[in-house]
């Protein structure tokens, strides 16, 4: 029995180093995949688009606007008027801030805070968990303080268990992401912000079947190492005169 498994090992042992490596590298793969794609306890995702009118839109209102102004005295209906054209002209961009709860426990004192906002023209909430007079004192408590362009919660929301939450933000926002930064923290730290990006081209290929090539590059290591153990023994016993 042991004459068996020392020549087993023997066989073996051009390949310990190959065996070591792949224990290795699976290894790795898996640590990184753990820490890429396992769900964080409180998770925020963050859209962003942009708003763009049709012309036709903006031409009708145009003339509808001017049409209140040139015939009625009426100031309350001229300032409503002047308001709705004030808002669709500062309306460019919209910011949707999405924030999940991944475990099976309430998540409490979460805390947002937004910046490089330029102006924020209208905001609104949705959640499948918060009742309408919630959702309107949820309203009440997202501030904005324009000196400093900040949008941010006057007091820490609790979220229940596998519940979600949406924030809606429309106005005019900084077109550059390196100067703008979303924060949300809560009694158990920060949470994970996950941004929304497309790929293209070869970027795209990558994220699509990247875990298909990485199996591709392991096969192919594994051939090309075996093979030139193959070279390697055929050379010495052609060195040794072995036939």
């Amino acid at each position: 029995m042991r004459e068996k498994i020392n020549e087993i090992n023997k066989k073996l042992e051009p390949y310990y180093l190959l065996i070591v490596m792949i224990v290795f590298i699976i290894g790795g793969f898996i640590s990184i995949y753990k820490i890429l794609f396992s769900p964080p306890e409180l998770l925020v995702r963050i859209e962003k688009e942009n708003i763009n009118y049709p012309s036709s839109i903006n031409k009708t209102y145009v003339d509808i606007y001017e049409h209140i102004q040139d015939s009625t005295d009426n100031k309350s209906l001229k300032s409503k008027a002047l308001q709705v054209y004030d808002y669709l002209v500062q309306t460019k961009q919209q910011r949707v801030i999405e924030i999940i709860n991944n475990t099976d426990r309430s998540i409490k004192s979460i805390n947002i805070r937004y910046t490089s906002v330029r102006k924020l023209t209208s905001w609104a909430v949705s959640s499948s968990y918060l009742l309408e007079n919630e959702k309107d004192k949820l309203l009440k408590n997202i501030l904005f303080q324009k000196a400093s362009g900040i949008v941010y919660l006057k007091d820490a929301v609790n979220l229940p268990p596998n519940g979600n939450l949406k924030i809606f933000l429309w106005g005019e926002f900084n077109p550059y992401d390196w100067d703008e930064a979303l924060t949300v923290d809560y009694d158990g730290g920060a949470a994970k912000i996950e941004y929304n990006k497309t790929f293209s081209g070869y970027k795209a290929i990558l994220a699509e079947y990247f875990f298909e090539i990485f199996i591709i590059i392991i096969l192919t290591f594994i051939l090309v190492y075996h093979l030139q153990i193959r070279n390697h023994v055929a050379n010495k016993k052609t060195n040794s005169g072995i036939n």
